[in-house]
């Protein structure tokens, strides 16, 4: 069989074959992501994770133009994803196996996302653990600083969960104007705060405390309660600006 049409992993002979044209490379996009899991897939860019999905089928083929390809056709990530199966299929080299394993990826984010969306829906956050629990999740693992905004109605309940851009890597740089813009448009009636530090130490520096203090004179004036900052360091610990007594009690 050409070693250039879509196949399955699960189609392949047990036999050893010789090592494949772009070996090199597919071995070197791995130890991207397994030889340090903290990295995880934030260093790929959309069409590398396209391509790697797409080493599932092509075993033995350079799948970087395929990716490209498909992301050209339709115009992002998402949007193949999106696209039909028929119109997938019609793309050059996308055969039914390639369209199948897509859309199956879309079904399984579609899923997950129901999931989670039943479980925010359903979540009220009314102490520093429960914030810390609905979380940890967002920060595991992670090499790079992520903000995160949870805002709450006036019984604890989560109305929204903003992840800010990877831009916006710093906390004390971030731009407030968002955070409070997003509980206007919510009518939010609290605010629960949180970033990492990559170094992985949960204490928060002098810069954290200050842009935490500014943030929460902002919002007092709205007549919003900043319940908690929470900053989040290795090993799943977290510091909570909350028990610590920097910011107001929970209801």
């Amino acid at each position: 069989m050409d070693t250039d049409t879509e196949k399955s992993i699960v189609e392949q002979p047990a036999a050893k074959k010789p090592e494949a044209l772009h070996s090199g490379h597919r071995k070197r996009m791995f130890d991207r992501v397994l030889k340090n899991s903290r990295h995880s897939f934030d260093t790929l860019e959309d069409h590398e994770v396209l391509e790697m999905l797409l080493y599932f089928v092509y075993t033995r083929k350079n799948t970087n133009p395929i990716a490209h390809r498909l992301i050209d056709t339709f115009g992002s990530l998402g949007k193949v994803l999106n696209a039909p199966l028929d119109a997938l299929r019609e793309v050059e080299e996308c055969g039914p196996q390639t369209a199948l394993l897509i859309k199956l990826c879309r079904e399984l984010f579609t899923r997950w996302q129901r999931e989670e969306n039943t479980r925010r829906a359903a979540a009220r956050i009314t102490s520093s653990e429960k914030a810390a629990e609905y979380l940890l999740g967002y920060f595991t693992d992670l090499q790079h600083e992520r903000v995160i905004a949870i805002f709450l109605d006036n019984k604890c309940a989560v109305m929204d969960t903003v992840v800010f851009p990877p831009g916006q890597v710093n906390y004390s740089k971030l731009d407030f104007r968002a955070i409070i813009q997003r509980a206007i448009n919510l009518n939010a009636a609290m605010l629960v705060l949180a970033h990492n530090h990559p170094d992985g130490l949960a204490v928060p520096s002098k810069a954290d405390r200050s842009a935490t203090n500014m943030l929460n004179t902002v919002l007092y004036s709205m007549q919003i309660t900043f319940f908690d900052h929470l900053i989040f360091g290795d090993g799943n610990t977290y510091y909570s600006m909350h028990d610590h007594g920097e910011l107001t009690p929970f209801r």
